[in-house]
């Protein structure tokens, strides 16, 4: 199953002014997470199966895992 992604318009454009690399890396992430969400990301916390963290490089994201889509709700860039 592919989930769908929603972004807030607030962190969209976070997402528009990183650095070129920083935004291929969280793409990948959250393409990866897509696909399959608990295979490509770390518990946030407690392990619950629906906050989960993503990263590469040096971007990271907590992402919320919801039946059928997938919400970006947090974005750290270590720049």
């Amino acid at each position: 199953m592919t989930y769908r992604l929603h972004l807030d318009p607030a962190l969209h454009a976070a997402f528009k002014a990183l650095p070129d690399q920083a935004r291929a890396d969280l793409s990948t992430c959250l393409l990866e997470a897509m696909a399959d969400p608990l295979a490509h990301s770390e518990p946030y916390g407690i392990d619950d199966g629906i906050m989960r963290t993503i990263a590469r490089g040096r971007i990271a994201g907590v992402i919320l895992i919801g039946d059928s889509d997938i919400t970006l709700v947090q974005l750290n860039y270590a720049g």
